[in-house]
């Protein structure tokens, strides 16, 4: 299995899912299903691929099946976020590709995405057949009116070595470093810099911070080690940087941490359908 391959299950017959959220961040992952948002206010720094751009109010971005991506949103921002399958309209978004992800919404797609929140939370009679139906034409006409091309889904060899990246930093996170991971990418460490914040959002060593955080998590509350013992297994080389990393990715230390708590960054190669890539500050908004 790939790291950060995020696996969504739609409920009932939906090929659709919709969520609003307040303050999104999420780290570099990649699906197989299509995205789309749109930002109703603020801004957000979307980085897609090898390239990044800035959303803005009334803007709308759309992240192709199988791209490596990650949002990160000004303070106060709210965006509406968008999956659906690419069974819902195949032979329109595996065979051809927006020229310019990023256009305004001309379109309705923020009320288009509302209606199909409100459904799915309300769950109303044939709510899923609705909530199809309003997607399939939303895309179609995105498509229909912007300029395209012919192109089918294919990923560089510099991405797909990326995402088994992932999943050799979740698996050897103790010991992980910036050097291996550039020898990993065969790139110069310079190169390498530059090309990880470009692809994931955030920088490598604030990356392998939360996935050693999230690791350190499961064994407060599933070992019997002490703090010491969880803070060198996790990579960490004193419990002093130990302690300050923890509270700094939670807002707690690692004594002091709720049962309740959830990072929401599970990066469990044993399951795809664990992996979340959203990040705990981000609020995702069911007021309707």
């Amino acid at each position: 299995m790939l790291a950060n391959h995020e696996h969504r299950v739609y409920p009932d017959h939906s090929l659709v899912w919709v969520g609003k959220y307040r303050n999104l961040k999420n780290i570099s992952h990649w699906h197989f299903d299509h995205e789309i948002a749109v930002c109703e206010s603020g801004e957000a720094l979307i980085s897609l691929d090898q390239e990044t751009y800035t959303l803005q109010k009334g803007q709308c971005i759309y992240l192709r099946g199988q791209s490596i991506h990650s949002i990160i949103s000004a303070p106060g921002t709210t965006l509406y976020v968008s999956l659906f399958s690419d069974e819902l309209i195949r032979r329109i978004t595996d065979n051809y590709c927006l020229e310019s992800p990023v256009f305004a919404d001309e379109f309705e797609v923020l009320e288009t995405l509302d209606r199909i929140r409100k459904a799915e939370i309300k769950k109303g009679r044939f709510y899923d057949e609705i909530s199809n139906a309003l997607m399939q034409q939303l895309i179609a006409g995105i498509f229909s009116a912007r300029e395209i091309r012919e192109e089918t889904v294919l990923t560089s060899a510099a991405t797909e070595r990326y995402k088994k990246l992932l999943y050799d930093i979740d698996e050897n996170a103790e010991s992980y470093n910036f050097s291996r991971a550039a020898d990993y990418m065969h790139m110069s460490e310079a190169y390498f810099s530059r090309f990880f914040k470009r692809i994931s959002g955030m920088t490598f060593s604030i990356y392998l911070n939360h996935i050693r955080v999230n690791r350190a998590i499961d064994l407060i509350r599933n070992s019997e080690m002490s703090m010491t013992e969880i803070a060198m297994n996790c990579g960490f080389g004193t419990i002093r940087n130990f302690n300050r990393v923890f509270k700094q990715i939670t807002g707690y230390s690692p004594r002091e941490l709720p049962d309740s708590y959830v990072l929401n960054l599970r990066s469990n190669s044993g399951n795809d359908s664990d992996f979340d890539p959203t990040i705990n500050t981000s609020e995702l908004m069911m007021e309707l």
